[in-house]
C-alpha cells in the first residue's frame, strides 16, 4: 500500500497500481476487512479482562500472570485497584535521563526508606543523561548499572511480584514504552539492638542474643563460623504472612537424610500465617501431641553456632528471637554453655545438679503425698509424727491440699512472668511468701506441704530450656493424681510409662533417648556428665556420620 497516494479513493485502484488487478485488490481489502474485525474482537476481549482486573473483588488468582503494562499510569492504576487507596501507596511519575524516557516510581510509605528512594533512586536518574546511542533494550541495564546506587536490585515482568516486593518495602521504577519493572530494595528495617538473652541466663558464655531480624541473626551466625561450607536456604512460609524463613547447617558435617527431612517438613507447610519460631516449630516436629520437646528454641546464638559444628540443624523464622535446633536427645535439655566455659569437674556437677534437680520436681511432691497416705510405713517415725501434728485441723485430704498449693503456684508464677520489668520476680516471690505464711496461719494448709511445693517450684527453675521446665510441672501433675489414687505403685507405674513414651519418641530420626538408648561409648562421654574437652575429639555418628572428627587428627 505504500504506492498508494489517494488510499480513500478505490474509484481507480487499478490506474493507481497499474500491476494489480481489481480482483486482486477486492480479496486484498476483504483480507483486511477480516483482519480489522478479528482486531475489534481481541480489543473487546481484552477491555473486557481490563474491566475484570480493575474490579474490587479482584483476588490473587485473576492477576497472577498479568504481565507489567507498557505505561507507568496503567501500572499505577492496577496496583492501586490490588491494594486499595488506604494502604499508604506513593506514587510519582518523571522525566528521567534527561528527557530520554519517562518513568514512574511505586512505594508504600510506611515500610519505605524515602530517603533512600529520594537520593540514591530519583536523584540520579534524574541528574542523569543517557548516551545518544541509549534505546530502550539497553536502558534498564543502563540505569542498573550507572544510575542506581542500591546493590540489591532485579527485575520482573510479572505484576503479581511487583505487588509482592511493594509489601515488603520494595520501590518499583517503570519505564514507559517497557514491560519489564525495576524491583530496588528500599526496605525502612525498625529493629531493636542486641540484647542478653532473657531466659537462658549465663555465667562464662556470650551475652548476645537474637532479635526479630532474620538478617541480623544469620549475621550473628556467620561471624561464629566464618566457613564457605555453611549453608543458608531460604522459604517463604505463609499465604498471608509470606514470613521468611531459613535452614541453616554445614554441608559436609550434617547428615544430608536430616537436612532434607527438615526441608521437606518446611515446603510442605500449608497455613495462612507464622508469626514466629513456635508455630514452624509445631508445624514440622516429630509427635507434636507428646509434652516433651524434640528440639530447641534457643535466644542464643553461640548454641545456635554449637549446635550447627555438632551435626544439627538450625531454623530461623524473621520476626522471632529464637532459632530452632534439631535433633536433640532429651539429655541435650540439661547443658549449657557454661559447660564448656567452667572447670571439667565444676561442668560435672551442675549438670549433675541440672538432673537431679529436674527429677526432684517431678517426684517430690508425689513422693510425700505417697508417704503420707498409703505408705506410712516407709517414713521415719519422727518424721512422721511431725508431719501429722502439722496436719491437725486441715479441713483437706492431703491429695486435694497438695493440688490445690501446687495450682496455686502456678498461678503466681504466670501472674508474675507477666508483670513488666524485674519487679514481676519479686512481687512473685513476696506473694508466694505471704500467701503461703497466711495458709499455714489459718490452718489451711500444712507446713509440710509449703516445703514440699516450693521445693519442687524452686528445683524446676534449675533446668536450662523453658519447654522442659513446663514438662517437669505437667508430670508432676500427672504423679501427684497416680500416688493419691496408687500409692507408690502408680508413682513407680508413671515413671515406667514416661520411660516408655522417651525410648518410642525420636526428633528427626535421632532416638531421643540417644546415646542411653541405643547404646553409644562416644556420646555417652558428653550425656550425664561432660568429660575433658580433649577427650571429645569425634562428632556423634549419627548426627555427622562423614565427618566425625573435631579435634585432633584421630579418624
Amino acid at each position: 500500500m505504500k504506492h498508494l497516494r489517494n488510499p480513500c479513493c478505490f474509484k481507480k485502484l487499478s490506474a493507481q497500481i497499474p500491476a494489480a488487478s481489481l480482483a486482486n485488490a477486492n480479496e486484498n481489502l476483504n483480507a483486511l476487512n477480516q483482519l480489522t474485525a478479528e482486531s475489534n474482537e481481541i480489543a473487546e476481549e481484552l477491555n473486557q479482562i481490563a474491566q475484570q482486573l480493575m474490579s474490587p473483588g479482584l483476588d490473587k488468582a485473576n492477576y497472577k500472570n498479568i504481565q507489567v503494562f507498557p505505561t507507568a499510569d496503567e501500572n499505577f492504576k492496577f496496583i492501586t485497584s490490588i491494594l486499595g487507596k488506604s494502604i499508604g501507596l506513593i506514587t510519582g511519575k518523571y522525566d528521567i535521563l534527561a528527557g530520554k524516557a519517562q518513568a514512574g516510581v511505586a512505594y508504600i510509605e510506611s515500610i519505605t526508606n524515602q530517603e533512600l528512594v529520594s537520593h540514591q533512586i530519583l536523584a540520579p536518574l534524574l541528574k542523569g543523561k543517557a548516551d545518544e546511542n541509549t534505546t530502550f533494550d539497553t536502558i534498564l541495564t543502563l540505569i542498573q548499572a550507572k544510575f542506581i546506587a542500591v546493590p540489591n536490585i532485579k527485575t520482573t515482568n510479572r505484576l503479581e511480584q511487583v505487588v509482592e516486593d511493594l509489601l515488603t518495602g520494595n520501590t518499583a521504577l517503570f519505564i514507559n514504552g517497557i514491560h519489564t519493572a525495576l524491583i530496588i530494595d528500599s526496605r525502612k528495617i525498625e529493629k531493636r539492638s542486641i540484647e542478653k538473652p532473657d531466659n537462658e541466663g549465663t555465667v562464662l558464655s556470650s551475652l548476645e542474643a537474637f532479635i526479630e531480624d532474620i538478617e541480623i541473626n544469620c549475621s550473628m551466625i556467620i561471624k561464629r563460623l566464618p566457613i564457605p561450607n555453611l549453608r543458608f536456604e531460604l522459604f517463604s512460609v505463609g499465604v498471608l504472612s509470606k514470613t521468611k524463613v531459613k535452614l541453616v547447617w554445614i554441608e559436609g558435617i550434617a547428615n544430608a537424610g536430616i537436612v532434607a527431612e527438615a526441608r521437606r517438613r518446611i515446603q510442605k507447610i500449608d497455613i495462612d500465617t507464622v508469626d514466629g519460631i513456635g508455630v514452624l516449630a509445631e508445624l514440622i516436629e516429630d509427635t507434636p501431641l507428646s509434652i516433651f520437646p524434640k528440639y530447641h528454641q534457643t535466644q542464643r546464638p553461640d548454641l545456635a553456632a554449637k549446635a550447627l559444628t555438632n551435626g544439627q540443624f538450625a531454623v530461623l523464622c524473621n520476626n522471632s528471637p529464637f532459632a530452632f535446633l534439631a535433633p536433640i536427645a532429651f539429655w541435650d535439655n540439661f547443658k549449657s554453655m557454661d559447660d564448656y566455659a567452667e572447670l571439667t569437674i565444676t561442668a560435672c556437677y551442675l549438670r549433675l545438679g541440672r538432673i537431679i534437680a529436674y527429677a526432684v520436681s517431678v517426684i517430690i511432691s508425689p513422693l510425700y503425698l505417697a508417704f503420707v497416705t498409703y505408705n506410712q510405713i516407709i517414713v521415719p517415725q519422727s518424721l512422721a509424727v511431725a508431719i501429722a501434728t502439722g496436719r491437725e485441723g486441715v479441713p483437706f485430704p492431703s491429695g486435694v491440699e497438695l493440688l490445690l498449693m501446687t495450682f496455686g503456684m502456678t498461678i503466681i508464677r504466670e501472674a508474675a512472668l507477666r508483670i513488666p520489668g524485674s519487679v514481676g520476680y519479686f512481687i512473685g516471690t513476696l506473694a508466694a511468701v505471704v500467701i503461703g505464711q497466711a495458709a499455714v496461719s489459718a490452718g489451711y494448709v500444712s507446713a509440710s506441704i509449703i516445703i514440699v511445693v516450693a521445693i519442687s517450684e524452686i528445683s524446676s527453675f534449675a533446668v536450662v530450656t523453658t519447654t522442659i521446665t513446663y514438662t517437669s510441672r505437667l508430670l508432676n501433675y500427672s504423679f501427684i493424681i497416680l500416688a493419691g489414687f496408687l500409692g507408690m505403685f502408680g508413682l513407680i507405674s508413671g515413671i515406667v510409662i514416661v520411660f516408655w513414651h522417651l525410648a518410642s519418641l525420636e526428633s528427626f530420626g535421632v532416638p531421643y533417648l540417644y546415646p542411653f538408648v541405643p547404646f553409644d561409648l562416644e556420646g555417652m562421654k558428653d550425656t550425664f556428665i561432660r568429660m575433658r574437652l580433649s577427650v571429645l575429639k569425634k562428632r556423634l555418628r549419627i548426627l555427622a556420620p562423614f565427618n566425625r572428627v573435631r579435634m585432633g587428627n584421630d579418624k
